[in-house]
């Protein structure tokens, strides 16, 4: 059977029926199409890191965030009297953050704690920020030619940032929050 045996049609219907919103039919094929999410605002309020801004960096399975207090790095309650404001800077493609107070750079020290001392950003002072599959951003910093993960080690019983391992999953996931 072929398309010969089809009159076109003889007259035009020229009128409109108005139908309400709630009636029409969604398309099926909508929710399969992997581009819709794809421009979709997102829901969390992470910024990129990029250097020549300020952040507050945050801890997402806690909702502590990154602090500087009497000299000491460590995960606080954001509304705590800490210095929670970090600059991004760029050295030799490397990311640094700045405290603002301070004018400090995060890094580590001899025996991987993370601090906040250095005047100027080296190769203790160096971050690498990596985008996770799943949401938030994972610290590395360098050791040697390696990149390890930022998280918590426990010390004596007492938990501090440090660097804890290069590769695996052992790092915080953090979110970047524009100021």
């Amino acid at each position: 059977m072929g398309f010969d045996n089809i009159a076109p049609p003889s007259e035009t219907d020229s009128s409109t029926a108005n139908t309400p919103p709630s009636s029409v039919a969604e398309d099926p094929l909508y929710a399969l199409d992997p581009l819709n999410d794809f421009f979709a605002p997102s829901p969390s309020s992470s910024s990129v890191p990029w250097p020549n801004s300020t952040f507050i960096i945050r801890c997402l399975s806690s909702g502590h965030v990154l602090t500087l207090l009497n000299g000491k790095v460590q995960l606080a309650s954001p509304g705590s009297q800490a210095s929670i404001h970090w600059r991004c800077v760029e050295t030799k493609g490397w990311l640094g953050f700045r405290n603002v107070t301070s004018g400090k750079f995060l890094g580590y020290g001899e025996h991987g704690n993370l601090r906040c001392v250095a005047d100027k950003q080296q190769d203790w002072e160096n971050f690498c920020v990596r985008l996770r599959p799943d949401g938030g951003y994972i610290l590395l910093v360098t050791e040697w030619e390696r990149l390890w993960h930022v998280g918590i080690k426990v010390v004596r019983g007492i938990e501090k940032l440090a660097k804890v391992g290069e590769g695996g999953s052992d790092g915080v996931v953090w979110e970047f929050v524009k100021v």
